[in-house]
């Protein structure tokens, strides 16, 4: 099984979904430059030093934690922190207010209710949702911009408002770098024929199922 460093290293150019867990939004990228401590991100809206990004690599089942530790005018180098390093570091966590509509359930088998995220952090978010009474303490969240869902728990409840602690999915460096599905992006083939030209069919979704617009 080849490494991710021996495959991708040098200026292979990866797609990679990059989520805000201050905001929850998810914005598709390329990264280049992987390495086992870290990668550079192009053309990403993200310009804050010392940030905490979660990025998932198309390919990766994991999500990786990393830190922007360079920002410049076209692309941010980011530090991977993985969830098996023994020294991390602990910051105050800033909780923002948000308004996302997502879909909760007690398990992926049973019904998703509607819900709206109000406000979210690194370690969780508040929800509002009119039927907490049918879900246990463990539930399963659905995010728009995010193919996998997120597992959490209730911590408190109060009304139609909910406390959860989310139990983000991180990769470890050794699972991260046993890793061998990456793929770079690779255009469609399909197309019509205009005047002798092949037109290439814009995609309707991203590999992560991000919907794109016209």
């Amino acid at each position: 099984m080849k490494e991710i460093v021996e495959k991708y290293s040098g200026d292979s150019n990866i797609l990679v979904l990059v989520l805000d867990f201050e905001t929850l939004d998810c914005e598709e990228a390329v990264a280049t430059s992987i390495n086992s401590s870290g990668c550079r991100v192009l053309s990403t809206k993200h310009s804050e030093l010392d940030k905490l990004i979660g990025l998932r690599l198309a390919g990766v089942d994991k999500m990786i934690k990393g830190r922007i530790r360079e920002v410049r005018p076209e692309e941010v180098r980011v530090a991977f922190e993985f969830q098996d390093d023994v020294a991390c570091e602990k910051r105050k966590e800033r909780r923002r207010p948000v308004s996302i509509a997502a879909n909760v359930s007690a398990s992926e088998k049973t019904k998703f209710l509607k819900c709206k995220i109000v406000d979210a952090s690194l370690s969780g978010c508040r929800l509002h949702c009119e039927h907490l009474e049918f879900l246990s303490d463990s539930i399963i969240l659905k995010i728009p911009g995010m193919d996998l869902p997120v597992r959490g728990c209730i911590m408190w409840r109060s009304g139609n408002y909910a406390g959860v602690k989310m139990m983000w999915q991180f990769s470890g460096k050794t699972e991260f770098m046993a890793a061998e599905k990456i793929k770079p992006p690779v255009p469609h083939k399909k197309g019509r024929l205009e005047n002798g030209q092949r037109v290439m069919k814009a995609q309707k979704s991203s590999p992560f199922g991000l919907k794109r617009g016209h």
